[in-house]
């Protein structure tokens, strides 16, 4: 009988995946249901997260079950469904903070259409990686970087600095998983840091704003404390104050008093290191980096190159977020609105990560031709 449940496709096919994520997705799940605990009023139980996890675990079964061929296949449709959504999202999306980033559907449910573009994207670009030689040239990669730049402007007018920056690190590594020469990859490196000063033309006031507190962080006067520094200061306050093991769950002062913005959403991380202290946030930010680093280390062992792109794919995406979403609460970057997938506060966020681990799962689990091309 156990020898039989083994030999199903479903099972064989997890089997031959990476699997090993699994148990690293379920702690940082299980890690993010705490700390949504911690920040809800009266330290209830967050019922609105626990169908939000739900949502992600269902969305992981699906993208499993779904077979790598249907994905391939797809893809571009997926791709230009995403698109849509972001031009419809500025028409008829709920402004929210002088921003439309989200679409109200029934029930209260709404859709943030760039999340799903996010895992769209990962899609495209390996199919399309996959499907043409090895880049040689720049000339070579400006159909993709077409792909990739149309999506991250729309996400940047709603306005969304925070989530179009993402897009930047995912067309960075498939480029140089796609094989393209150090001599031609080198140039798209130092591309974006020329064209950083351009950036401040475009950016709005509120933005401008940001980068300027960011800039002199430690000279703040204490007016600027109490207004644009107010989310920084604070984030760095509880950060500090955690010390070496915290305050323990549910007693961090920065959190307990609502002095945090933002506690549930953009800024999670200082609640752990306040609550966990240096070693807690030490081993949280380990657990997330291994999830991230072994999907990268599986696609390292696959031939098929849309499976390796897949896999290289999503765990970028996750160890982006966690260095741009950290790196903001700690000064490091200046303050953006960017969510930590499977720890934050957000219904799409939380079922895109749930569809990225389980296609990780399904395309990991492909057998790979035994002779191939490319």
């Amino acid at each position: 009988m156990l020898a039989k449940f083994f030999r199903r496709p479903l099972v064989q096919r997890l089997r031959r995946s990476c699997w090993p994520i699994i148990p690293l997705a379920m702690a940082i799940l299980y890690w993010g249901t705490q700390l949504q605990w911690s920040v809800s009023y009266d330290l209830q139980m967050p019922s609105g997260h626990l169908i939000r996890l739900s949502a992600c675990v269902l969305f992981a079964v699906v993208g499993f079950v779904v077979s790598s061929r249907v994905w391939r296949r797809h893809t571009y449709l997926i791709y230009a469904i995403c698109v849509l959504l972001l031009i419809l999202v500025m028409f008829i999306g709920r402004e929210t903070n002088h921003s439309r980033r989200w679409i109200d559907m029934f029930a209260g449910f709404k859709i943030q259409p760039s999340e799903f573009m996010k895992l769209a994207m990962i899609l495209a670009l390996s199919k399309w990686f996959a499907d043409h030689p090895r880049p040689q040239t720049i000339r070579a990669i400006i159909k993709p970087a077409i792909m990739c730049f149309v999506p991250a402007f729309l996400v940047l007018i709603e306005p969304d600095l925070g989530t179009s920056l993402v897009f930047v690190p995912l067309f960075m590594t498939f480029v140089w998983m796609a094989g393209m020469p150090w001599k031609k990859y080198r140039w798209l490196v130092l591309l974006p840091l020329f064209l950083a000063p351009a950036a401040w033309l475009v950016i709005q006031d509120y933005q401008k704003e940001r980068v300027m507190t960011w800039w002199h962080q430690n000279e703040l006067s204490p007016e600027e404390l109490a207004a644009e520094g107010y989310h920084l200061w604070h984030s760095k306050l509880a950060v500090g104050s955690g010390g070496m093991q915290g305050y323990g769950w549910g007693q961090g002062p920065e959190n307990r008093l609502g002095r945090l913005p933002e506690r549930h959403n953009d800024f999670v991380f200082p609640v752990i290191a306040e609550e966990s202290g240096f070693i807690g946030a030490t081993s949280f930010l380990l657990l997330y980096l291994s999830f991230g680093l072994l999907l990268i280390y599986y696609s390292s062992r696959h031939r098929c190159r849309f499976t390796r792109l897949v896999l290289a794919g999503v765990g970028v995406h996750f160890l982006s977020h966690m260095v741009i979403n950290v790196g903001v609460t700690l000064g490091v970057w200046p303050t953006t609105g960017l969510p930590l997938p499977m720890i934050s506060f957000g219904g799409s966020s939380m079922m895109i990560s749930g569809a990225a681990i389980g296609i990780a799962l399904s395309v990991g689990g492909n057998r790979a031709p035994l002779l191939s091309s490319r």
